[in-house]
């Protein structure tokens, strides 16, 4: 008799462990997401040079003058007033090279809030040939309470780009 309980209990919970993965995410479609950014950074920085060359910098602010978000082609226009940026940075001053992590927040047209973190690398910071960047990891709260975002983060122009994907979207 234990024998069989044993092995009924042992089936179901490999059925659990192998069913599990397949009901993550179920019901929530992960569509295209799209952040663009405007604006200019704030003189409110803790800033230094190192002995060795690297220009370093504590929560350096960014203000936003525009913002675009798109999602699966719908396209929102959060108020840059609502956006709110801290960045941290080192750069090399002789290789040129910019590492950054960025926290941002901002409201998308009263559907609630969008918190992202990225962490980029930047090649040949401030020349023509700027090229790197990172990944980005978002989540909603308020009425985007379990939306999920992820991407790639890179610079056009100096202008912030985040491109991938979002689930749980209203």
């Amino acid at each position: 008799m234990n024998k069989k309980l044993l092995g009924v209990l042992l089936s179901i919970l490999t059925m659990a462990i192998l069913v599990a993965p397949v009901m993550a995410g179920k019901g929530q479609t992960k569509q295209d997401y799209e952040f663009w950014l405007e604006g200019t950074s704030g003189p409110d920085t803790k800033e230094w040079v190192t002995a060795d060359g690297v220009l370093q910098g504590r929560d350096f602010i960014f203000t936003a003058s525009y913002i675009e978000v798109t999602i699966d082609g719908t396209t929102y226009y959060p108020d840059p007033e609502s956006y709110s940026c801290t960045m941290d940075f080192a750069i090399d001053l002789v290789s040129l090279t910019l590492d950054i992590r960025v926290h941002e927040t901002f409201e998308v047209d009263g559907l609630g809030t969008i918190t992202q973190r990225t962490a980029e690398t930047i090649y040949d910071y401030g020349t023509p040939d700027m090229a790197g960047g990172g990944n980005f990891v978002g989540f909603g709260s308020d009425g985007l309470e379990g939306v999920k975002i992820q991407g790639t983060s890179s610079m056009v122009d100096f202008h912030p780009v985040r491109v991938g994907t979002v689930m749980g979207w209203p």
